[in-house]
C-alpha cells in the first residue's frame, strides 16, 4: 500500500505528557505497526486514539493524493 510517516506521528505522540504523572510516552515502530508505552492505562488510550486520528488523516491525504494523479491526465 503505502508506508506512513512514523517520523511525524512519533514527534506529535512523544511530544506529549501525562497530566497526572508528567512523563512522556515512548512511540515504537513494531512489524504490525507501531506501539505506544505510557506511565499508565489511561494516558495510553488517549495516545493511541490521537495516533489513530492521525493515521487516519494521512491515509486520507494520501488517498486524495493518489486520485487526483490518476485522474490528471
Amino acid at each position: 500500500m503505502f508506508d506512513l510517516n512514523y517520523d511525524l506521528i512519533k514527534q506529535e505522540i512523544e511530544s506529549e505528557t501525562c497530566k497526572e504523572h508528567h512523563l512522556h510516552p515512548e512511540f515504537v515502530k513494531t512489524e504490525e505497526g507501531f506501539g505506544i508505552r505510557a506511565c499508565c492505562e489511561p494516558f495510553r488510550l488517549e495516545l493511541v486514539a490521537k495516533s489513530e486520528k492521525m493515521i487516519e488523516e494521512e491515509t486520507t491525504q494520501f488517498l486524495d493524493k493518489m486520485m487526483k494523479d490518476i485522474f490528471k491526465e
